[in-house]
């Protein structure tokens, strides 16, 4: 009985705590199956979508609609964001970001090159790969490899802020994508 108790109280800690800390834009796009407002889907870390297209009978048929080339052929890990008919994705170093208009044959809506150090490049680990931007509140955060989180502004791509967090001198890099909380 005390172990049942325990759990719930823990679970219910759990579930308390989660919500006290996400970020409320960003819970509200999540909302919408159509919109991946955040690298893992939601921030349970699921990476589950509940668009059900694609289903265990017509996985078999599917072919490529449509691609798009970044212009940096080194490794890619992070999945793109989609919010609303604007997908926002990125590449590796130099960690360049673009935003596509979904609804006018991917048109490039705005595209942001950081300006970036190459002497970075010989200090990341395992090639020069970045995990991905994350949106909140009209915003577009990147982690660049110089270890600078930059925001920049959804609709133009103009940059407004930056912050330095670490030394690549000291070994220091960014490679994860940001994970916006209040």
């Amino acid at each position: 009985m005390r172990k049942s108790a325990f759990a719930c109280g823990l679970l219910a800690t759990a579930a308390f705590s989660a919500s006290a800390w996400a970020n409320e834009d960003v819970i509200k796009l999540s909302s919408d199956p159509n919109n991946w407002a955040i690298q893992s889907g939601d921030y349970a870390g699921t990476r589950y979508s509940k668009l059900d297209q694609i289903t265990t009978d017509n996985v078999g048929q599917l072919k490529v609609a449509w691609t798009f080339s970044t212009g940096v052929l080194r490794g890619h890990e992070g999945g793109p964001l989609v919010i609303g008919d604007v997908m926002y994705l990125h590449s590796a170093f130099p960690n360049i970001v673009f935003a596509l208009n979904l609804a006018d044959e991917q048109k490039i809506i705005w595209k942001y090159t950081p300006k970036q150090d190459p002497s970075v490049i010989p200090v990341m680990c395992c090639d020069t790969v970045n995990r991905g931007v994350q949106y909140a509140e009209g915003k577009i955060f990147l982690h660049q490899a110089d270890t600078s989180l930059v925001a920049l502004d959804a609709k133009t791509g103009k940059e407004l802020w930056k912050v330095v967090d670490g030394d690549p001198k000291k070994g220091e890099t960014g490679t994860g994508a940001p994970l916006v909380t209040k």
